[in-house]
């Protein structure tokens, strides 16, 4: 059993991460508006990884990387959300870009269960049809999981928390609804 854990915590691992949009009923005026949503990863650190696997005693050791890109991850959930309230997505609307500040788990040990702390970080911008940008923000979803393996599929979960905690902020914030309204 030892070795099979160890084999397990050295052997990299690449894992999808999924995205379901929050229940949401549709925003009044949604149908009108078609939305561009473009993502961007701007992230300085951790960009060849979304976690790390580690030991029982906390040691760092193989890298767990996601299946796809991540401002594709984000673009996708991001465009779900909107579809979720009745957006339409095309072009001749508002553009909404999301750039990736962060998209990283942190395994942590603990006595019983170890924890996924996930943190994604995004500045979400609109930009009317004409180009002035008319709403900026600043969004740190964070997501703390008590989880019994420090692997691919707890740290995507985690980080898919994180995500829609971004979203449930953004699409709660009155200023960035009236911004895609806006011409």
């Amino acid at each position: 059993m030892a070795a099979t854990v160890t084999a397990c915590a050295t052997t990299e691992e690449t894992v999808p991460v999924g995205y379901v949009p929050a229940p949401a009923a549709a925003q009044p005026g949604a149908e009108a508006i078609q939305v561009t949503v473009t993502a961007v990863d701007a992230r300085t650190t951790n960009r060849a990884r979304i976690s790390t696997k580690i030991n029982g005693y906390g040691m760092e050791m193989a890298p767990i990387r996601a299946q796809g890109e991540v401002a594709d991850i984000v673009r996708d959930a991001l465009s779900a959300e909107f579809k979720q309230r009745g957006y339409k997505l095309a072009a001749g609307g508002p553009k909404v870009e999301a750039k990736v500040a962060t998209f990283y788990n942190q395994f942590g040990v603990g006595m019983f269960a170890g924890k996924a702390n996930a943190e994604v970080n995004l500045t979400v911008a609109v930009t009317s049809p004409s180009g002035a940008q008319v709403y900026s923000r600043d969004l740190t979803g964070k997501v703390s999981k008590s989880v019994q393996m420090a692997g691919g599929k707890n740290a995507a979960i985690a980080l898919s928390a994180a995500l829609a905690e971004d979203f449930k902020t953004l699409f709660a914030d009155e200023a960035f609804i009236k911004a895609l309204s806006a011409q």
